[in-house]
C-alpha cells in the first residue's frame, strides 16, 4: 500500500526536477501543431468564376432581382424565376501551328498554359460567356397596376438582356 502512496510523489518530485524541461517540450508540441509559411488565396473574382455553377448564377440573379424589385413602387412583395437558354462557356487562348507541304496541310492547336511554379498550372482563358436567359416570370402583389408591370418588365429586360416578350409579370395571391 505504501508503494501506490509514493508513485504520485514521485512524479511530482521529477516534474519538480525537470520542470524546465518539460515546459520546453510542451512549447514545442504546441509550435509544432501552429501553422506556418505563407497561404496563397486566389483572387475573389476566380473562385467565384470557378466554383459558380449556372443554376447558382441564376439562382443569385433571381435573389438580387427579387430584392430590387421590391423596391418598385407599388410592386409589393415579388418573387423572381429565370430559365436558362444556354450555360456559360469559357473559351481557352489557343496556339495554333499550320504546316504546309506540297501534298497536304496540318493545323495544330495547342492550348496555352500557365505555369505557376511546378505544382500548378492553369489554362489561359481568353473569353467567359455568361448563361443566356430563356425567359422570366415575376409574380407580384401590384401587378394588377399597368404601371408597375412595365416598371418590372423594363428592369428585368435592362438586366437580363430578354425582350418584353420574354418576360412575364403575373398578380401574386
Amino acid at each position: 500500500m505504501e508503494r501506490v502512496n509514493e508513485l504520485p510523489k514521485k512524479i511530482l518530485a521529477g516534474l519538480k526536477k525537470y520542470k524546465y524541461a518539460v515546459l520546453v517540450l510542451l512549447l514545442g508540441v504546441a509550435l509544432m501543431l501552429l501553422p506556418f509559411g505563407k497561404k496563397e488565396e486566389a483572387p475573389e473574382a476566380e473562385v467565384q468564376e470557378d466554383t459558380l455553377t449556372d443554376e447558382a448564377y441564376a439562382q443569385t440573379l433571381e435573389q438580387r432581382l427579387e430584392d430590387m424589385l421590391c423596391q418598385v413602387s407599388g410592386a409589393g412583395q415579388v418573387r423572381v424565376m429565370l430559365t436558362l437558354q444556354t450555360g456559360s462557356r469559357t473559351e481557352y487562348q489557343t496556339d495554333t501551328q499550320i504546316s504546309d507541304s506540297e501534298t497536304q496541310s496540318q493545323e495544330e492547336r495547342k492550348t496555352v498554359i500557365l505555369s505557376e511554379g511546378s505544382a500548378y498550372d492553369k489554362a489561359a482563358v481568353s473569353a467567359v460567356q455568361y448563361p443566356r436567359f430563356q425567359g422570366a416570370l415575376i409574380l407580384c402583389q401590384g401587378a394588377d397596376q399597368s404601371t408597375v408591370r412595365l416598371s418590372l418588365v423594363n428592369a428585368v429586360a435592362a438586366l437580363t438582356g430578354l425582350s418584353s416578350g420574354q418576360i412575364t409579370v403575373i398578380k401574386m395571391k
